[in-house]
């Protein structure tokens, strides 16, 4: 049993690399554009609270070549529009942070890069 999940563990992980080293290729590509076009992508947006009119969000950006910038902030309602934390990443980190949070923030991204990529 123990060298089963030991086999399943390691395709796990050969997956995962598989799966950081493709986004980061995608990612580096998609940067090239954003630099050329002079203009960051969205990559991914996601809703972490809202209450009636207000709400607080998370949104990961390729800013340029050499970075992603990730962004909590809040906004609407009587909440002027405030940003609660900013990380700045060097693009060959980014996708292992984003690996860690959700493979469905990575999917996000993926998404939004091939959408660039395809009009590029």
């Amino acid at each position: 049993m123990i060298n089963k999940q030991l086999a399943v563990d390691e395709k796990q992980v050969t997956l995962d690399e598989w799966v950081l080293e493709r986004f980061r290729d995608k990612l580096k590509k998609a940067a090239t554009l954003t630099n050329r076009y002079d203009k960051p992508l969205v990559l991914y947006r996601r809703t972490i609270e809202e209450f009636e009119s207000a709400g607080e969000e998370e949104v990961g950006t390729l800013i340029n070549e050499s970075y992603a910038l990730v962004q909590v902030y809040t906004h609407g309602g009587f909440i002027p529009l405030t940003f609660q934390q900013q990380f700045v990443f060097p693009l060959d980190d980014f996708p292992r942070w984003v690996m860690k949070r959700s493979r469905d923030l990575v999917l996000q991204c993926l998404e939004a890069i091939e959408e660039v990529l395809s009009m590029g």
